[in-house]
């Protein structure tokens, strides 16, 4: 958790965002799943039904989800460059993406340390290396500058993207992603933020096609990718295999 003082207005307009998306603060930082994910994964179709439920078992600490369980939806963001980004960050990649903030005391930083680790170990195996994406839930204080000096704590080829809390909204809601915006009792001029705890892995035609559910460990994150990637990505299988 972390606060800061600002316009008095903000509290009020994150209150608000907090009550018009129906968040609840108790139940999002071990939410590594919701009921829509568990739906579509239990019915996807029969052929795939059946290479999902076997692969499944052989997952850590991971869940697999079928082709068409969701697309990344267009948005427009910046990156730690105040450059536009946006849905075709994704194309031709496998990507692994983290919703978090800057002044996250704990889960953000043990999260990208912990990715810092899976390319260090990917990247001496004969294995696909994703690309690693941190979006900012708290666009207000995690400026592009910001952002930046942030990243370059743990990997300089991390993609930091912010942007407006209307957009980063936009692109949470659609991909599951629960966030909390709670403004402090003793100061109502400050605020905590809290959010899902898992990491989406998406495959190079955006679609989601996992997620790493917390704790993370790097041991567990680069047995299940490897194990999806050989299931899923013809080139990796064909090199796996």
């Amino acid at each position: 958790m972390a606060s800061i003082s600002s316009h008095r207005l903000l509290p009020i307009i994150l209150a608000a965002l907090s009550l018009v998306v129906g968040i609840s603060l108790g139940a999002v930082m071990n939410q590594s799943s919701s009921t829509d994910d568990k739906t579509a994964a239990a019915h996807p179709n029969p052929d795939e039904a059946k290479a999902l439920e076997t692969l499944q078992r052989e997952l850590q600490n991971s869940l697999v989800l079928p082709s068409d369980f969701k697309q990344v939806p267009p948005f427009s963001l910046v990156d730690v460059n105040a450059e536009a980004i946006n849905e075709s960050v994704f194309q031709d990649a496998w990507s692994v993406v983290f919703f978090g903030f800057t002044h996250c005391p704990d889960v953000c930083p043990i999260t990208l340390t912990v990715m810092k680790d899976v390319v260090e170990q990917l990247s001496v195996a004969d294995v696909r290396v994703p690309q690693t994406l941190f979006i900012s839930v708290d666009p207000k204080r995690d400026t592009p500058e910001i952002m930046k000096q942030y990243m370059s704590y743990f990997n300089e080829d991390f993609i930091g993207i912010t942007g407006e809390l209307g957009a980063v909204h936009q692109l949470t809601s659609a991909l599951g992603i629960v966030t909390a915006y709670t403004v402090r009792e003793n100061n109502p001029e400050e605020y905590d933020v809290d959010h899902t705890a898992s990491m989406l892995l998406i495959d190079p035609q955006g679609r989601m096609r996992g997620k790493f559910t917390a704790p993370h460990t790097a041991d567990a994150i680069v047995a299940d990718y490897t194990t999806i990637l050989k299931a899923l990505d013809p080139v990796q299988s064909a090199q796996l295999n």
